[in-house]
């Protein structure tokens, strides 16, 4: 069964649980905007207990409907989609001319389909019976479990307080419970860990889980029909590194399970893991990918490619696309909310102009990896078209956009910048604290003509090594050295990032210019300081006499030249 195929198996389940987690979402809203402009204290507390009931029976029911659709599919899977797994094997059996006991009359894969039904449909119920939602402790961060119940009340209460108190506007408290809900989803809380998952993912996993189990179960016994201890793991794009090593290659099925972690949540067959064994004969099966090709194949994977200033390998990139379609969908539920609580018309533009930047994004995205668009996983929500933002305000969400990705853009430049400027520097300390940072200094030095030009003339010759040194005996008098690739910088000496910065200045203009010891040489040097100093491009004829003089008394037994 291909990739395609096992991905669309939890589709219907997964649209179950978010048509539930939309219908107590819009539930809780449409009480707030009822309850939120209640001005009798005392009817509305009575208002709001008497909602409450109201919702927690619809909320039943919302549920025992939902369990209703997902036992029905269940049904199907185990019966149609299994029924197809089974026999899309019958011309093996009959390349081979073994016979392949009827689906029907299978007793121990018919005593394995009940099993796993009534077990999953177990899953189900132990999904919906422990609901709530994740939120975030203003005071620590920490992330703590709400169950539903008392997530709907505090929330409803919350807000209502805020309204009423003239604390806050309706349209803000709308926005903060609406966000609070999209944030978190509607959860499935496992109340022995403190754990939880979103109600569609859990669905997944139980409805996966199952299946595998069969899937799994069956490919073993074609196998053993077949008279053969082998299997070939599938191949996919955009498999997870751990699994990229395994897959496309034959193994024993006690290989399968030391190697390929078959058995286990993180191996084959396990959570949100795609590939499948199939049964191979030696000698007589051929592999669909010579280890060659898939040696070809991977390292086409795994050569990144850029977006953004930022490189992804096609799992990161799939990473990137999956995270992207979940903003989507949060932003989707965000409009259907803030439309349903009657928010201000301003709130909702706004957000169908992040939906649309974000469609925007995806597929620039997407296109730029190579990837194909998959709308269909956004859609899956079942909310329909959330409608277009206006030009205006979707314009605006864009500049900001491209604003923050210069912003971005600038800031990984500057690291990656600072990180090769310190590569250069390498820092003696003997028995006192360093004092002067490589980011300071840096710092410094962007701060002028003169210092920018050190920077590049330091950055574009590796083979400088500039030695800070604390504490390392030296002449003195002597703030720095240049001897050849080599720059000793006295650091205990200049002491604040200003003179370290004008002595690495002077020091680097030495091995710039490769001007040896003169007093000709030390005014020039001399000169670069003082530029950095004041923050000129050029210094008056008065200041060069001043400095070719403070020369001559500081090297009197120097040459002019």
């Amino acid at each position: 069964m291909s990739q395609g195929s096992l991905e669309g198996i939890p589709i219907p389940f997964v649209k179950t649980m978010s048509d539930l987690e939309m219908r107590i979402m819009t539930d809780i809203v449409r009480s707030i905007r009822v309850n939120g402009f209640s001005t009798a204290k005392a009817d509305g507390q009575i208002r709001r207990m008497v909602q409450l009931g109201e919702s927690e029976e619809n909320i039943k029911k919302w549920i025992r409907e939902a369990l209703e659709i997902t036992d029905d599919e269940l049904e199907k899977i185990f019966s149609d989609t299994v029924y197809e797994q089974y026999y899309g094997y019958k011309r093996v059996y009959d390349t081979f001319g073994v016979r392949q006991i009827p689906f029907a009359g299978n007793i121990e894969l018919q005593d394995l389909l009940a099993a796993v039904k009534a077990q999953t449909k177990s899953e189900f119920r132990n999904i919906t019976d422990s609901m709530g939602f994740a939120l975030r402790n203003p005071g620590t961060g920490n992330i703590y479990n709400s169950p539903l119940t008392e997530f709907y009340r505090d929330t409803l209460d919350g807000a209502v307080v805020d309204i009423v108190s003239g604390a806050v506007s309706y349209d803000v408290a709308i926005s903060r419970a609406i966000n609070a809900m999209t944030n978190s989803g509607l959860r499935t809380i496992y109340y022995d860990t403190g754990h939880s998952n979103r109600v569609e993912v859990a669905a997944r996993r139980a409805v996966m889980t199952g299946f595998r189990q069969v899937q799994g179960k069956i490919n073993e016994q074609v196998a053993r029909d077949l008279g053969t201890d082998y299997f070939e793991v599938s191949y996919h794009i955009g498999a997870r590194p751990e699994h990229q090593v395994w897959q496309g290659r034959v193994y024993s099925y006690t290989q399968l399970q030391s190697i390929c972690g078959l058995g286990s949540v993180t191996g084959l067959h396990g959570a949100n893991c795609y590939h499948d064994y199939n049964a191979f004969i030696p000698g007589i099966s051929v592999r669909n990918y010579t280890d060659q090709q898939l040696e070809e194949m991977l390292e086409k994977e795994n050569t990144p490619k850029q977006y953004l200033g930022k490189e992804y390998t096609s799992y990161q990139a799939l990473q990137k696309q999956r995270q992207m379609e979940r903003n989507m969908r949060k932003t989707r539920q965000d409009i259907k909310l803030l439309q349903e609580g009657e928010a201000n018309n301003r709130s909702v533009v706004s957000k169908k102009a992040r939906y649309q930047l974000q469609m925007q994004q995806y597929k620039a995205f997407s296109n730029a990896m190579g990837l194909p668009e998959q709308m269909q996983r956004v859609y899956q929500d079942g909310l329909g078209k959330v409608g277009r933002g206006s030009s205006v305000a979707l314009k605006k969400l864009e500049k900001i956009q491209t604003i923050k990705n210069a912003e971005k853009d600038r800031k990984e430049k500057v690291k990656a910048r600072f990180s090769k400027f310190s590569d250069r520097f390498e820092t003696y300390n003997v028995g006192q604290k360093d004092i002067i940072t490589y980011r300071r200094l840096l710092n410094n030095l962007n701060k002028t003509s003169i210092g920018r030009e050190t920077v590049e003339y330091i950055l574009e010759h590796p083979e400088l090594e500039i030695q800070v040194c604390y504490g390392v005996d030296h002449q003195e008098n002597t703030l720095g050295e240049q001897l050849g690739d080599l720059i000793r910088i006295y650091a205990s000496d200049t002491k604040t990032v200003q003179r370290t910065a004008e002595v690495l200045i002077h020091e680097i203009t030495h091995h710039k210019y490769n001007i040896g010891e003169s007093q000709w040489a030390e005014s020039v040097c001399k000169a670069q300081e003082i530029k950095h100093r004041t923050n000129k491009e050029k210094l008056t004829g008065n200041e060069l006499r001043g400095i070719i003089k403070i020369v001559e008394e500081l090297y009197p037994t120097l040459p002019w030249r």
